[in-house]
């Protein structure tokens, strides 16, 4: 199936729609997960897989794993073996009002989309970010999960069209937090860096495997803190991350400051690329 653009599986069968009564289209009870497909292979599958069973935990959704399995054995054999999967699992079809049904149970949508089409230039010269007005609220109990209420990054991504490859989301307090679709890592001083994600934004996959793996095998020690926008500002080096896309050097952030595509952050890029040539 080379030339498919799009396949979807709802439960096991082919579908391209849910339920008027499912929790996730009504109340975004749910979670995401976004995830790069190489070779036939999703090369940080145990990391997406731990993020949504904690974040299902969280919102209460009974996850059944080997289902799930199941699931994306189904996909992998029905599509490309290079594209993006995307997985939805929500709380399952209810009637009216926010309790839960007890005798509902999980629906899981998986979808198969081509690999989007980056620059080079990218990885290689680094990219400008825009500075995003809406700013994300705190909410410590959602903090970190990909849930399905994702209005703060539509109404970022609304502010501009295609002037900028990504933007900079702020929390209330003026603190710099993520990128629309992505976190961030900054070096100052010699030392590096990832915002706290205790109050509110996303825990993305690419930065736990930088966090966990990557990183220390290289001996590159990160602390994660909060930093205000003003802060951020004077860091030497600054790039932005994902599964999908990798880790792109940040250049310029609009009229505010410039950069650099620093020698640290190349060595990380090598680095990852060595370890998942998919990322390169």
């Amino acid at each position: 199936m080379n030339s498919a653009e799009y396949i979807c599986f709802l439960n096991g069968e082919l579908a391209d729609s849910v339920s008027a009564k499912d929790r996730g289209f009504c109340y975004g009870h749910g979670l995401f997960e976004t995830i790069r497909l190489t070779s036939g292979i999703a090369p940080l599958w145990r990391y997406h897989l731990s993020r949504l069973s904690s974040g299902a935990a969280r919102l209460g959704i009974p996850i059944d794993e080997q289902l799930l399995d199941q699931y994306c054995d189904q996909l992998l054999g029905a599509c490309p073996a290079n594209g993006v999967l995307k997985i939805i699992v929500t709380a399952g079809s209810g009637g009216r009002g926010y309790r839960v049904d007890a005798s509902s149970s999980p629906n899981y949508l998986l979808q198969w989309f081509p690999l989007p089409s980056y620059p080079l230039e990218h990885w290689q010269q680094g990219v400008s970010l825009k500075l995003c007005q809406h700013r994300l609220p705190s909410s410590p109990n959602l903090a970190g999960i990909k849930h399905l209420n994702r209005l703060d990054q539509v109404l970022a991504r609304s502010e501009w069209g295609d002037d900028y490859p990504e933007g900079l989301m702020l929390d209330q307090q003026g603190n710099a937090v993520e990128g629309v679709s992505s976190n961030l890592f900054y070096c100052h001083a010699g030392k590096w860096w990832t915002p706290s994600l205790d109050q509110c934004g996303v825990a993305g996959v690419m930065r736990q495997y930088l966090l966990d793996d990557l990183l220390p095998r290289l001996s590159i020690p990160v602390q994660v803190k909060t930093i205000s926008f003003e802060a951020l500002l004077s860091v030497n080096e600054l790039f932005v991350c994902n599964s999908v896309m990798g880790a792109w050097p940040v250049v310029s952030l609009e009229n505010r400051a410039s950069w650099i595509v620093g020698e640290r952050t190349k060595q990380i890029q090598t680095e990852l690329q060595r370890a998942l040539s998919c990322f390169g």
